[in-house]
């Protein structure tokens, strides 16, 4: 077998959503598929509760990973739900794979945040994706 050779990286999302998960074991079994999608290894958990503290209603909840971690804040009681994602690992991961995983939850828009943690903490990449007008000029260009 190889040595593990660890690369650190770092993914950080905020995602508008229509369809946030309000159930504790919807979103633990979230957790573990994402696991699986990205090849890794859960260790411990996923732990998930609901919140239901004014303004801060929604589910939290994190995995513990063989190579690191991810956690969530879902925001359900806002206009258009949002949630606070992030997965921090020392094994590669991309971030279609993640995007993929959050599908099932109706995506509005997305923004996010690449990190290499390797030497001190460079953003590799950033960028946000959100839908395209049908009627926009820059829609209507293609």
């Amino acid at each position: 077998m190889d040595e593990f050779v660890p690369y650190h990286q770092h993914l950080l999302m905020k995602i508008w959503i229509t369809n946030p998960p309000k159930d504790v074991d919807v979103l633990n079994k979230w957790f573990v598929d994402l696991v699986h999608k990205v090849k890794m290894e859960v260790v411990a958990g996923p732990t998930s509760v609901y919140v239901d503290y004014p303004g801060n209603e929604g589910l939290t909840g994190t995995v513990t990973l063989a190579t690191s971690h991810a956690s969530i804040h879902i925001w359900d009681s806002i206009e258009i739900p949002m949630a606070q994602f992030d997965i921090y690992s020392c094994k590669c991961f991309s971030l279609s794979d993640v995007v993929e995983q959050f599908e099932s939850w109706g995506i509005v828009k997305y923004e996010w945040m690449m990190i290499d943690r390797n030497d001190k903490p460079t953003v590799t990449e950033s960028g946000q994706w959100v839908p395209l007008n049908r009627n926009s000029d820059e829609n209507s260009k293609k």
